[in-house]
């Protein structure tokens, strides 16, 4: 967990470098996050079809399949509906083109799917997570955590607009953002490790 929870700091210091060297708006640094719920939707896919085991048996693959794929459309209209939510509030009808100026952005989300990736093969499959989880709880396990994390995220956002987009709030949300993802994180790793289904 010591290598994952490394990796998981070091990808948010690219937002962090965003805010302070890179002229980041809250809204740069509020998508960046949002993204990020894409590759867990992505990683969870993975987490759900080796659920158990990596069965080579068809009926159980197939299941697992059809699993993933109701999990995509679900998932899929929740981050559909959070990205809408995102953009016409803060985007203020330039959403587009403020991601496409913004100097990093490409390195964030890279450094994001290397933090999970970094979760997913040392804790997961390394680890054994695997073995002791089911397909049903890895589906369900992203929600609490994205949830509790963009609640804190957009309440941090709203706030920085109405005192005004500065630095030190930016900081002070990458920060804190950083620190309620990284306890998340290891309480779901230690949950897991004692037995329990969640992953991240």
């Amino acid at each position: 967990m010591l290598a994952s929870s490394i990796a998981l700091i070091l990808a948010n210091v690219i937002p962090l470098l965003g805010a302070v060297a890179w002229g980041w708006s809250v809204f740069e640094i509020v998508v960046t996050y949002w993204a990020e719920n894409l590759i867990i939707g992505g990683y969870t896919l993975l987490r759900m079809l080796g659920a158990g085991g990596w069965q080579r048996d068809a009926p159980i693959f197939v299941g697992k399949v059809f699993m993933a794929g109701f999990f995509t459309v679900h998932y899929g209209m929740f981050c559909l509906v959070h990205g809408f939510f995102v953009f016409s509030l803060l985007g203020e009808g330039r959403g587009k083109e403020i991601l496409l100026s913004g100097k990093g952005f490409g390195i964030a989300l890279l450094a994001l799917v290397i933090s999970h990736g970094v979760s997913f093969v040392k804790n997961y499959c390394a680890a054994g997570e695997y073995r002791g989880t089911t397909i049903q709880a890895q589906m369900f396990a992203p929600y609490p955590r994205i949830v509790v994390l963009h609640v804190a995220i957009l309440f941090g956002a709203f706030a920085i607009q109405g005192l005004g987009s500065t630095v030190p709030l930016l900081v002070i949300l990458v920060v804190g953002k950083t620190a309620i993802d990284l306890s998340l994180h290891r309480w779901m790793h230690r949950k897991a490790a004692a037995g329990g289904e969640v992953g991240r």
